[in-house]
């Protein structure tokens, strides 16, 4: 073979294996640069909809907040304070304000639970991890509302129950229907009023009127379900209020809970 040939062939090698690794190179820079840009959309998603979960938690935060604080207070109250005396005062209307005020601060928690579960319905938020802690929180207060496995039956309100009140209990708001707070929860006079003159509405609590006026004779029957109740209530506000600054330390202490035996 002629030095002109060999020459010749080994420049085409050389210009084959160049053209070879500029074309894997500008593949792998493709690839790279289409990996890239699909981790950065993946972020700009998550981000969109932690964007939007935070959107919907911050209209919702502070009714929702008050209403699990009033809640696990009457409770509180109930199990490891005196306020089922009341429930035996020879004063009418002192029991029946102990009777429909509890059931009106199960009714307005139940209500505001509603209200952000419609507002998170239709996101698609299965990925985003703080509201995996969301659902999980609300979860624990559902479940322990509705079990009839871990506690026995006083206190309990089946789930579909529990979102029924809710939507009793939700009303257009004031403001009209604006996508910032279109629901508002019925207040307690209209509560009462309702309660007193509206039967099928007032159906829908016997069970738990009953469960209540129950206190004035022994708590220990419903006890187990209140305190995991509370403790669950406490959870959710411990994760709505972080960091903590709406209520004072002394007013959220923990009912210990009864030890499985």
């Amino acid at each position: 073979m002629s030095v002109q040939l060999t020459v010749a062939v080994i420049s085409a090698a050389v210009a084959l294996l160049s053209i070879w690794l500029s074309t894997r190179a500008t593949r792998s820079n493709a690839e790279l640069q289409a990996r890239l840009q699909g981790e950065l959309e993946q972020r700009r998603t998550e981000t969109s909809k932690a964007s939007r979960l935070e959107e919907v938690i911050g209209r919702y935060r502070d009714p929702l907040l008050s209403a699990a604080f009033e809640l696990q207070t009457r409770i509180y109250n109930f199990v490891c304070g005196s306020f089922a005396g009341y429930l035996r005062s020879d004063d009418p209307a002192e029991k029946s304000y102990v009777v429909n005020s509890t059931l009106f601060v199960v009714a307005q928690y139940l209500a505001w639970a509603e209200a952000l579960r419609r507002g998170v319905q239709f996101l698609d938020l299965g990925d985003v991890e703080r509201n995996r802690e969301l659902v999980s929180r609300l979860e624990a207060i559902r479940r322990t509302f509705a079990t009839d496995t871990r506690f026995a039956g006083p206190f309990r309100i089946f789930r579909v129950e529990q979102r029924a009140i809710g939507e009793l209990m939700l009303e257009p708001s004031e403001t009209g229907q604006s996508m910032d707070m279109p629901w508002q929860c019925a207040g307690y006079a209209t509560f009462c009023s309702r309660i007193e003159h509206d039967e099928e509405f007032a159906s829908w609590f016997a069970r738990l009127d009953r469960d209540i006026r129950s206190l004035a004779d022994s708590r220990e029957p419903g006890r187990a379900r209140l305190a995991a109740l509370q403790n669950s209530l406490m959870d959710l506000i411990d994760f709505l209020d972080d960091p903590p600054l709406r209520f004072p330390p002394t007013l959220l202490t923990r009912i210990t809970l009864d030890q499985p035996g």
